[in-house]
């Protein structure tokens, strides 16, 4: 009888350990389950002149809260790969797609609500990045110092000896922009071969081996009557000319390329759900829509662009290999060195 009872107490005991032992279990499960985010973090290179009032749109439509860290790109580039264990941020938006591509291994693929109404050539091919907008390179000049008759009309025109030590262009090593116009003119002019290098030779030349401070000053060079003529991002020069500066824009009759400025979703980021939608967002045909307003491209096929924008179809077939020129900017880069220290 004492033993029965015995053991009667031992199976309550443990029947009590079990009991508590759930109960923990469950509370720990129950600490676990997140409530639904209501933000989202934002890296962003982008002019805040332009992309904060849309982000407050968004947040205005949305209730999300965006918390914002600007910088330039290759900074950001190098906080998420430094914080790759544990992403701090959700998104990356702003620069070239050729920063995008250092680090597509910390990309979230994902394929927006707006697939079928973009640009296929201005996203990677495996979703992880989405361009916004295009930046094309563009050449410019002021009409005061230049003729009609000796307006440039295409990259080749910028060997006239006329332009000798008067053409404004970045340093290809340290501007995003200047790059982007060096790899458009080895290519429209011959190609990654002798035909190409021999035109950025005599370009190099005709700049007498020097370069501008920073891709600014390719349009607000000439405009101010520094320089005669310069290479610059068609955003920067279309906003300078609609603030009364003397300049005029050109669109190389050689080509130019529909380079695409992206966004991402960062891998693993704690607010995937809420990047998701921002994504959505920024390539809706209404956002889109207004892009020209602030003289960028949109991508979607559907949203017309202003009339001093030269149609996308008519920017040239050159197409922006983002991986082939992220495999081979080291190269490039050291070849054009060579070629302004006179190698």
């Amino acid at each position: 009888m004492k033993r029965r009872k015995a053991m009667k107490k031992v199976l309550i005991f443990v029947l009590f350990l079990t009991l508590v032992a759930s109960f923990g279990l469950f509370a720990t499960g129950a600490a676990e389950v997140k409530s639904p985010s209501n933000e989202v973090t934002l890296y962003y290179s982008h002019s805040a002149d332009w992309t904060d009032p849309l982000i407050k749109e968004f947040q205005d439509r949305t209730g999300i809260k965006v918390n914002l860290v600007g910088a330039p790109t290759g900074e950001l580039v190098a906080r998420i790969r430094a914080e790759k264990d544990n992403p701090l941020g959700d998104l990356l938006w702003g620069g070239g797609s050729d920063s995008y591509q250092v680090i597509i291994d910390l990309l979230e693929p994902y394929e927006h609500a707006h697939m079928n109404k973009v640009l296929a050539e201005t996203r990677d091919p495996g979703n992880r990045w989405h361009g916004t907008s295009i930046d094309p390179m563009v050449i410019v000049y002021n009409p005061k110092l230049v003729s009609e008759k000796d307006a440039p009309k295409g990259w080749g025109d910028l060997l006239n000896p006329i332009f000798k030590g008067r053409i404004a262009h970045a340093d290809p090593v340290r501007s995003g922009s200047a790059f982007m116009a060096l790899v458009i003119q080895l290519f429209t002019m011959g190609g990654d071969n002798e035909v190409g290098w021999k035109y950025i030779s005599d370009f190099v030349d005709n700049l007498e081996r020097k370069v501008v401070g920073s891709s600014t000053l390719g349009f607000k060079g000439p405009a101010d009557g520094e320089y005669l003529v310069g290479i610059a991002y068609e955003e920067g020069a279309l906003r300078y000319v609609h603030s009364g500066a003397n300049l005029k824009v050109v669109y190389p009759i050689e080509g130019s390329s529909k380079v695409p400025s992206p966004i991402a979703i960062i891998k693993n980021g704690k607010n995937t759900e809420n990047a998701k939608k921002f994504v959505d967002f920024i390539l809706s045909a209404d956002v889109q829509s207004k892009l020209g307003d602030v003289h960028r491209r949109a991508v979607r096929s559907d949203v017309q662009l202003p009339e001093y924008m030269t149609p996308n179809e008519k920017l040239g077939d050159f197409y922006w290999d983002t991986v082939w020129i992220g495999e081979n900017k080291d190269r490039l880069l050291n070849k054009w060195k060579d070629l302004i220290i006179g190698k």
